[in-house]
Parts: structure tokens; C-alpha cells; sequence
């Protein structure tokens, strides 16, 4: 008997799922964390120093990474941080839903995981999202890029200076392999100094 599709395109995001929560169990792991301290707002991350930080396009991106391809081939992650200032860039669960959205699988619902911890003393909400992950484009009138078989990895960090908003996409086998890696990185956060919101 011949599943149908969609049914197929669920089963593999379980699949994936499970393998993504048994590297989360990583995350008090002997995974090294090593690289430069970057300021987000008035905190401050380690960035993991095979990330490559790129220019930002905006100014409520605190900061924009490429994460290299495995084994070097096939397409390269993105890591982007936001910071809208205090009081801005909307909840945790309504950025949730949001990152959701740009997400499909064939029967229109994608599969996700969300879970909540501490870090640093902050609140952390963490969603993972598998399917196809719908790019837009800053350039107007282009449609948005399609990126089949990628998944979304979105963290919001609770701050009372104002939340930092982390999202993290790529093809499956790099987010899931980055995935211990990627909340290493969250874990380091530090109080700086004064936050500065972006330019109106």
C-alpha cells in the first residue's frame, strides 16, 4: 500500500524531530563553544568562530551569520539576531506563530517542537520547525525563495531591556547537527551595558 505524501512528509518530520530532541539532551554536553563575544542589545553572546558574520540589512538586526555547509557542500545556514528595543518586536508566542507561517509542509502543516528553558538567568522559548521554508525577499515584487527540506529554529530570549529575537535556518541535517552548538551559544549570554535600540 502506497502512503500518501503527505503522510510521508510527516513521518520524516517525527523522524527528524526526535533526532533534534535527543541532540537537545546535548545541551550540558561537552559541545566547546569557542569564538568571539557579540553584543546584542545590552547583552552579549559567544559566537561560535566557524560562524562568518555578514552585514546586516536592517536596523533591527543586531547581528547576521553564515553557518558553513556540512562537510562543506550543499547550502549554508543562517543565523540572524533581532533586537527591536524594549517594549517592541511583540511576544514570544506571537513571534512563534509568526516564524510558523513561513514554514509549509504538502498537507499545509508543518511539524514543530516547542519547549521553554532558562539561560543565563533568562526565560528562553525555543521552536523548531521542519517543511519548506519560504524566504522573503527584500527586493520588491520578487515572490519569496522556497527552500524545501530546511528547517526553522527560533529562539526568543525574555529581556527586560527589550527581547532578542534568534532565528536560525538551513537545510535539516545542518540545523540538527549545529543544534547543540546553537544553544551553547544562547547559554553564554551576559549582561553588558546600556541597550541601544535601533534608529527609528
Amino acid at each position: 500500500m502506497r502512503l500518501p505524501k503527505s503522510w510521508l512528509v510527516a513521518a520524516l518530520g517525527l523522524a527528524a524531530m526526535a533526532v533534534l530532541e535527543a541532540k537537545s539532551a546535548l545541551r550540558d554536553s561537552n559541545v566547546e563553544l569557542n569564538g568571539p563575544s557579540f553584543p546584542v542589545g545590552n547583552l552579549t553572546f559567544t559566537i561560535p568562530s566557524r560562524w562568518q558574520i555578514e552585514a546586516v540589512d536592517g536596523p533591527a538586526r543586531g547581528g547576521q551569520w553564515r553557518v558553513p555547509p556540512l562537510n562543506g557542500t550543499g547550502d549554508a545556514g543562517e543565523v540572524v539576531a533581532y533586537f527591536f528595543g524594549q517594549g517592541a518586536g511583540g511576544s514570544p508566542q506571537e513571534n512563534i506563530e509568526a516564524w510558523i507561517g513561513t514554514m509549509f509542509s504538502a498537507d499545509g502543516h508543518p511539524a514543530d517542537k516547542q519547549w521553554q528553558y532558562k539561560a543565563g538567568g533568562f526565560q528562553v522559548s525555543q521552536v523548531v520547525i521542519f517543511g519548506t521554508y519560504n524566504q522573503v525577499v527584500a527586493s520588491p515584487g520578487i515572490p519569496p525563495l522556497r527552500h524545501p527540506n530546511y528547517v526553522l529554529l527560533g529562539t526568543v530570549l525574555e529581556n527586560p531591556a527589550g527581547n532578542i529575537y534568534w532565528r536560525f535556518t538551513g537545510p535539516e541535517p545542518l540545523v540538527t547537527a549545529t543544534l547543540p552548538l546553537f544553544n551553547k551559544m544562547i547559554d553564554s549570554v551576559k549582561a553588558q551595558g546600556t541597550p541601544h535600540p535601533p534608529s527609528p
